[in-house]
């Protein structure tokens, strides 16, 4: 009889330990007002952390001119979700192929603004992060704004070409941007990540159909950087 028991025990053990696919429905016991949530686990957590970037700018804004340049910047995250942060960005300019055939046609100078240089301090804020699996490896991100200002260097040959009289000629300019920002920085590892940035610059300034009167314009840059934090 003993025996007939302990073989009966051993054939029913294993059907209460198998979880089927039916068995998730066993969760309907919980109160159907309440949601259950599953947190994950912050594998680079940013609270307290100093980083520092390099990047490779590419200006998306003039029509007439490809504009490259290169970006360094610090933040300090004084806590997990915010951030300060400065930048200096540095742009170099050459006619393209459409400002020649525009100078062609027209025996003048398209009008141009060029970005020299930017000063940018900014306040960023990171509420989102997560992670891709791809190529049998997980990737985690983190997905940052930024709202900022500074002081933009830049030139324009808006003078001339208002005035065919004068020579062709580019002034320099002064502004003081409002400066918007997005940010999608993926961690290799510990200390190094890699960015994609698209930073927006809004300045008010004039424009050959009303020189003297100042509207706001937009300057645009993608940023691929690469940096380390500690």
């Amino acid at each position: 009889m003993k025996r007939f028991i302990h073989l009966l025990i051993l054939v029913m053990i294993p059907n209460w330990l198998q979880a089927g696919e039916n068995d998730l429905y066993d969760f309907l016991w919980l109160d159907p007002d309440k949601s259950v949530y599953v947190l994950q686990n912050k594998i680079y957590p940013k609270d307290k952390t100093l980083y520092f970037d390099i990047g490779y700018v590419n200006g998306l804004s003039n029509a007439f001119l490809d504009t490259t340049g290169s970006q360094f910047k610090a933040g300090y995250f004084f806590k997990e979700e915010w951030a300060v942060e400065l930048g200096y960005t540095t742009y170099a300019h050459t006619n393209n192929s459409t400002y020649d055939s525009i100078k062609a046609v027209n025996g003048a100078d398209p009008f141009s603004r060029k970005s020299r240089r930017l000063t940018a301090a900014y306040l960023i804020w990171s509420p989102f992060y997560g992670k891709i699996n791809t190529f049998n490896k997980i990737f985690y991100f983190d997905w940052s704004f930024g709202l900022g200002s500074g002081i933009l260097d830049a030139s324009s040959n808006l003078e001339s070409v208002t005035d065919p009289s004068l020579p062709s000629s580019f002034d320099s300019e002064t502004y003081n941007p409002l400066l918007l920002k997005t940010t999608l920085k993926f961690h290799l590892n510990r200390r190094t990540h890699i960015g994609i940035e698209f930073q927006n610059a809004n300045i008010q300034a004039g424009s050959p159909k009303a020189p003297s009167k100042k509207e706001w314009r937009q300057l645009n840059d993608l940023i691929f950087s690469i940096g380390v934090s500690f």
